[in-house]
């Protein structure tokens, strides 16, 4: 196993792969994609944000994607983590643990302070969040009309 920042080309593919796994990422909320998925993440990826990746023997496992921006009800620049998927046979092997992990260190390292993520309503992934310490904040609320 090796975590380490995507290439930019890695990042073209995975923002791809990003288009055709929405609908599971967020729950049935949003529809695959890929066109979406380059709207919704190349802008972050152009100001700075980056993708980390878990791969094994030039086999990608899962990805994590990191960005910073300026909080202002905190009046602090924060760390968010935007997207986190690992392909469904790796599971429940600590992937995402790692790569959350991981990226907490990185932002450690550029002296961020505080981490956001969002996590869609049933997404199983709350309980590893959790687990690493987030706490809910708020919630997004929807009507449709």
């Amino acid at each position: 196993m090796t975590i380490r920042r995507a290439t930019q080309a890695e990042a073209n593919y995975i923002v791809q792969l990003s288009g055709k796994v929405m609908k599971e990422s967020s729950m049935g909320y949003a529809e695959n994609s890929v066109q979406n998925a380059y709207n919704l993440f190349m802008p972050i990826i152009q100001s700075g944000g980056y993708f980390l990746i878990d791969e094994e023997n030039r086999r990608l496992k899962g990805w994590i994607l990191l960005a910073t921006e300026l909080n202002m009800v905190k009046n602090q620049v924060i760390g968010n983590l935007l997207s986190v998927y690992v392909f469904p046979k790796y599971r429940k092997s600590g992937i995402g643990k790692d790569l959350t992990a991981a990226a907490i260190q990185e932002f450690k390292g550029q002296g961020i302070r505080t981490i956001q993520l969002n996590v869609f309503e049933g997404n199983p992934s709350r309980i590893l969040c959790e687990n690493l310490g987030f706490k809910p904040i708020s919630t997004v609320m929807e009507l449709d009309i």
